[in-house]
């Protein structure tokens, strides 16, 4: 990593916290407009500087650590490192994470689990091979290789140690996305939804899936063990209602399955110029939330039986913030400090406890520099 900077000790940052009252709808929330007063904190755990071509991802785990996977300016090449509730200790990886130009990574509920899709350029400048590695009682197997030149893995959802599944990215010349699945003994292709080219993936077992597809407009497709079904939700492409009118990068939607049946969408990623959306499947049907903003980015969506619903939200103007729904209460946590330039790529709570660790980046006004920084808030 290209002058990188690590923090290894704890920068304590209280932070301006806003909760929201909810008027509960069946475990999720109607509304998250109004605001009441509440506390947090945010302590920065990792920091390096790089350019657009950085990237982090963190896996925490049910014990109080975390894993973290990094890279530089200079790809190809991931490191991976542990946290153990004081400070980074470095771990070894496969060696193809040396090689790896792009790393998708994915966690069980409890952290111990993790898959990894490594995608390792050969021959031909354009030509790539994807490796897919899997974590478990301490140690890396290596399960699948595939040619993945035109069709990496894009997302990966982990719901247990037993059931892990993947979607790919679509064939430019014409080929769905692909689907595969990891039932507790191989790695294999699963039957696709068909003709559709997904983005992302969420489960909370083998029976119960979510994608989402940009094919004809942003889709939401669900697995029930036996076939997939495309699931209407308020803001499909045809739609004419007010805020989903119009709205062109809802196909990009993040996506969390909560144990309980119950699923949860957001986006758009951008903060486009319109009102996000939050959508929340009861075991029945799509309810839109209610959201009071507008030119804000909706970047991550998580959730935890612990700690409740997390979203991410990144405004065109002001301070990134998180909110999170809890026994009926909405609350609103601002980044300290944090401004337009900072923008949170991704969150993920710690299992079982009121943690939740965000992922955010600043970009420097000069040139394209930025900064990446990993905090754990505490609630």
């Amino acid at each position: 990593m290209r002058k990188a900077t690590r923090v290894l000790t704890a920068l304590v940052l209280a932070a301006m916290c806003v909760p929201a009252a909810d008027t509960a709808l069946g475990g999720g929330g109607r509304t998250a407009d109004d605001a009441v007063r509440s506390a947090a904190r945010w302590t920065v755990r990792y920091t390096a500087s790089g350019d657009e071509n950085s990237a982090m991802r963190v896996i925490p785990t049910a014990s109080g650590g975390a894993w973290l996977f990094t890279t530089g300016a200079r790809r190809p090449g991931w490191s991976m490192l542990r946290w153990d509730g004081t400070s980074w200790k470095r771990s070894t990886p496969p060696k193809q994470f040396d090689k790896a130009w792009s790393l998708e990574v994915g966690g069980s509920p409890s952290g111990e689990t993790i898959w990894a899709a490594a995608s390792v350029a050969h021959g031909d400048e354009d030509a790539s091979t994807e490796h897919l590695w899997r974590f478990s009682d301490g140690r890396w197997t290596h399960q699948f290789s595939r040619d993945a030149t035109w069709t990496g893995v894009i997302d990966i959802a982990v719901s247990s140690r037993d059931d892990a599944w993947f979607v790919t990215s679509m064939d430019p010349d014409g080929a769905p996305s692909a689907v595969l699945r990891w039932d507790g003994r191989a790695l294999r292709y699963q039957e696709g939804p068909g003709e559709f080219d997904m983005t992302a993936v969420a489960a909370a077992g083998p029976n119960d899936v979510w994608v989402v597809s940009r094919r004809q407009g942003p889709r939401t497709l669900h697995w029930n063990g036996a076939a997939w079904k495309e699931v209407d939700h308020p803001c499909v492409a045809e739609s004419v209602r007010s805020p989903c009118r119009g709205r062109r990068h809802l196909a990009w939607m993040s996506l969390t399955a909560q144990p309980d049946g119950r699923a949860w969408a957001v986006g758009p990623a951008s903060a486009d110029g319109g009102s996000p959306i939050v959508l929340h499947w009861d075991r029945t049907r799509w309810t839109q939330v209610s959201l009071n903003v507008v030119q804000t980015g909706l970047t991550a969506v998580r959730t935890d039986p612990v700690s409740g619903l997390w979203i991410a939200a990144s405004p065109a103007s002001g301070a990134p913030y998180v909110l999170n729904l809890r026994d009926g209460r909405w609350t609103r946590s601002t980044l300290p400090g944090g401004g337009p330039a900072d923008r949170i790529i991704d969150i993920a709570p710690a299992p079982g406890t009121t943690r939740l660790w965000v992922h955010t980046v600043r970009r420097e006004l000069a040139g394209d520099k930025e900064v990446r920084t990993v905090y754990e808030l505490v609630q």
